[in-house]
């Protein structure tokens, strides 16, 4: 492990430590625990900041106290924009690759467990990292599919809980832009490095690449190509809080202020629909999603389909973390329902290690029944969120239990699994 290295396993280290944006863990560091950890990170630095530098007012607010903008000097305002390149490009850019190896790629082969695979080590850049480990005997090429996504999965889980926070805070600082965009927009980034449908492990050089092939190695009947991949992976620029936040990182270096969360307002209920595409073990999946604010309580609902070959695969899910909530603390849940194929863990005629082993061009047969592959489930994830706050020291705690069964849920546990997190939030 080099310095770089140990850098980052201090960053994660820390936010267990110090506690801020409820910093979590569960038992395998899943991308859940990681985005509120990263996202710790995130507003620690923001915090240090506004200590030294300054003390952003909401946008909304300065518009309340003030008829006319008065923009920051020149000086300061070439200070905020150096800020923002040389210091919370990087940062951000840091947190998502920590998301996507720590507790994407790795979360998901610690998951499966280790006579499938097993995590040697991370080399990690500010802008780029590498995943390496061990591809046991056992892995199959639907769970290599698995550990394919598993980094662009935790970035789209990290963007959604930047969302959250968001909408709960009613303000986006322009500071979480580098961060949002990294994580937001990753699944365009790795799709437009692919130049060509890979045909061997050896052109396998990034995750989609990677899951192209398996991919397409495992379900025969129907071929996914890096033109279509590359094409939907555009439709992620349809998020409205991408702008949003871009227009907030304009507003910060103005004017040094958080922006007001920009949402359709009806009534009591603010809304804003978004939309993206995602990548599962079984193909494309698109996802139709619904974020609403009440009474300064946001709700997350979303829907989401795909098709590749003869499967088709749906499903829709609801969280709301403060349906009761009073002096102490508050009691919500979450809940997630699916429709789509299964992950095998069954060997078919070749696994992973296998096909390292094949000579160029060689053929490659059907790895599973035509029945195996297009066999359906339906699964259902369940939990209950809660939080207290004490009144006699300035900490917030946090705890998710719940259960869910078989299948693919993005950050959560292949197999049936009890869902347990707990973090502590601090004031200061």
């Amino acid at each position: 492990m080099n310095a770089k290295n140990y850098f980052f396993a201090f960053l994660v280290f820390a936010s267990y430590v110090l506690g801020y944006n409820y910093p979590c863990a569960d038992i395998h560091f899943s991308p859940y625990s990681g985005a509120e950890n990263v996202m710790f990170l995130q507003q620690g630095l923001e915090k240090f900041d506004q200590q030294i530098f300054s003390e952003p007012m909401v946008f909304s607010q300065y518009v309340e106290k003030s008829s006319s903008f008065e923009k920051l000097s020149d000086e300061r305002q070439w200070q905020q924009k150096l800020k923002s390149s040389l210091f919370w490009i990087p940062v951000g850019a840091s947190c998502v690759v920590t998301q996507h190896e720590v507790f994407g790629h790795g979360y998901r082969i610690r998951d499966l467990g280790e006579q499938y695979a097993k995590v040697t080590g991370y080399r990690m850049y500010v802008v780029s990292g590498v995943t390496f480990f061990d591809a046991m005997d056992r892995l199959t090429t639907s769970q290599m599919l698995t550990i394919d996504i598993a980094g662009l999965e935790a970035d789209s889980i990290l963007s959604n809980r930047l969302k959250m926070k968001w909408l709960q805070d009613g303000k986006i600082d322009g500071r979480q832009f580098p961060m949002y965009s990294f994580a937001s927009l990753s699944f365009f980034g790795y799709a437009t490095t692919v130049k060509k449908n890979p045909s061997s492990l050896e052109e396998c050089w990034n995750d989609i690449s990677s899951f192209l092939f398996f991919l397409n190695k495992t379900y025969q009947d129907s071929h996914l190509g890096y033109t279509r991949v590359r094409n939907l992976s555009l439709l992620n620029f349809l998020d409205p809080f991408f702008w949003s936040s871009m227009l907030a990182q304009a507003v910060y270096t103005e004017y040094d202020m958080a922006m007001t969360v920009p949402m359709f307002r009806f009534g009591p209920i603010s809304y804003m629909p978004s939309m993206k595409i995602v990548l599962t073990p079984f193909g494309l999946q698109g996802y139709w999603e619904h974020f609403l604010v009440a009474s300064g309580v946001p709700t997350y609902l979303y829907m989401k389909w795909g098709k590749h070959g003869e499967n088709i695969y749906y499903g829709f899910g609801v969280e709301n973390r403060k349906i009761f909530h009073g002096r102490f603390g508050s009691l919500g849940a979450r809940l997630d329902v699916w429709h789509q194929p299964r992950v095998l863990f069954e060997p078919g005629a070749l696994t992973v290690t296998q096909f390292s082993e094949l000579p160029p061009n060689a053929p490659i047969p059907p790895l599973y029944s035509q029945s195996l592959l297009t066999e359906k489930i339906t699964g259902v994830a369940c939990s209950l969120i809660s939080s207290y706050e004490s009144t006699r020291l300035p900490i917030l705690l946090f705890a998710e239990l719940g259960y869910k069964t078989d299948g693919y849920l993005p950050g959560e546990a292949l197999r049936s699994s009890p869902i347990a997190r707990g973090g502590i939030s601090g004031r200061f």
